[in-house]
């Protein structure tokens, strides 16, 4: 109850906020399909977070996309169940898109106005075994980045 009680406070902060509720109803979607994998799996018990879904206008047009963040999902029979060492699952949903990305850490940074949306990591990303690796994204028709 707990679990279904915390996705529903996550998603019901933001429905008042995300204009049109197209990008809410795939987010939903995603939290919702997060939890019935989890119950699928050995009748795990699922839980998020009140930062499992952030906004960030990456489009530039004052209307705020959403970050579904697997990285605050927990299921009580799998430590990693949306991730592993090559990241936790990150989904943006932008111009009626879900975009999906593996990273270890996000940030989303102001750079003059634009929003990038910061990713670190797995090595081999940059054609390494050792040390960090990060990727820059910006909006641009989709996301563009430089590695």
């Amino acid at each position: 109850m707990k679990a279904i009680l915390s996705a529903s406070i996550v998603l019901l902060c933001f429905s008042s906020t995300v204009m049109g509720g197209e990008h809410l109803t795939i987010a939903t979607e995603i939290v919702q399909k997060a939890k019935s994998e989890c119950a699928s799996f050995e009748g795990g018990k699922f839980n998020a977070t009140e930062q499992t879904i952030t906004l960030h206008d990456f489009t530039g047009d004052g209307r705020p996309e959403e970050i579904v963040d697997a990285s605050q999902f927990s299921c009580s029979t799998s430590a990693s169940m949306w991730g592993g060492s090559g990241g936790t699952l990150l989904w943006v949903l932008a111009d009626g898109k879900t975009h999906e990305f593996l990273a270890h850490k996000w940030r989303v940074v102001d750079m003059d106005g634009q929003k990038v949306l910061l990713l670190a990591v797995h090595s081999s990303e940059c054609s390494d075994t050792l040390g960090p690796c990060y990727r820059a994204l910006v909006w641009s028709d989709g996301f563009r980045t430089i590695r």
